[in-house]
């Protein structure tokens, strides 16, 4: 397949559908455009139907290995034209995961970019928040990425980082925030209920209240139920992140600072 010289962005969604949203509007909100011409190439697929639940993976609860069909969005997106490939969901860079996908798309599709989110906003911790000011990082997930540690592998304590996690009872609840039929924000997006964020709040406060000093939010949809403002500390959005290093990969000159 011939290659043209326009770079374009591709972001694998559907993982959850409204997180791939947020991450899309996170390119556009941190690219410099006065008019609709001069926005980057972005192409956003959402197939949310063939990619299995990732915690439900991580936990056994299903036996397909989501891999095979963030892979065939992957697929969809390159012969579509984008040169990199995003994932908008933080529990799918597990390892058990990521590596399967990473390894797909290297052998099958060249010239194809993957671009890690977890390991992008590692980069970003390191260099821009100064951990010699900052040690201490609150770390919000789903039980998936919770357990299987996935933060572990790019933030770690020989390096001056330290995460700190709720335990596995605070854990389960802020799980429940996320994916509960009845309130959670899968189910519930806009607008985020009452409840989800009412426990998403209260233990980023206790996150705050051990010694965090920054926090992750680190599952997609939790910037959707969060007000940065409302706290006094600094936050780590994954997607912001690494949605604004693709910018800068694409197009340096229309990062906004």
């Amino acid at each position: 397949m011939q290659r043209n010289n326009m770079q374009t962005i591709g972001i694998i969604g559907g993982v959850g559908p409204n997180a791939g949203l947020d991450f899309v509007r996170n390119i556009f909100a941190n690219t410099i455009a006065r008019k609709d011409q001069e926005h980057l190439n972005c192409i956003l697929i959402s197939c949310s139907s063939i990619i299995p639940d990732r915690t439900e993976y991580l936990l056994s609860i299903v036996e397909e290995n989501p891999a095979y069909g963030m892979f065939e969005c992957a697929q969809r997106l390159y012969a579509a034209g984008a040169n990199y490939v995003a994932v908008a969901c933080n529990t799918a860079h597990s390892n058990k995961i990521f590596s399967l996908f990473r390894t797909m798309v290297e052998k099958s599709l060249p010239d194809f970019e993957i671009i890690n989110m977890i390991e992008t906003c590692a980069t970003y911790a390191k260099k821009d928040i100064k951990p010699g000011n900052v040690k201490r990082i609150g770390l919000l997930a789903t039980l998936g990425t919770h357990t299987t540690k996935v933060y572990h592998e790019y933030f770690k304590e020989e390096e001056g980082l330290l995460l700190i996690e709720p335990d596995l009872e605070k854990q389960k609840e802020v799980h429940a925030a996320i994916y509960d039929l009845d309130y959670g924000i899968k189910s519930y997006s806009n607008p985020i209920t009452d409840k989800a964020r009412e426990v998403i709040n209260k233990e980023i406060h206790s996150l705050i209240e051990r010694g965090a000093e920054a926090v992750i939010l680190g599952c997609s949809e939790l910037p959707l139920a969060v007000n940065p403002q409302d706290f006094d500390v600094p936050f780590l959005d994954p997607g912001l992140i690494c949605a604004r290093r693709l910018v800068e990969i694409v197009a340096p000159e229309k990062l906004t600072i």
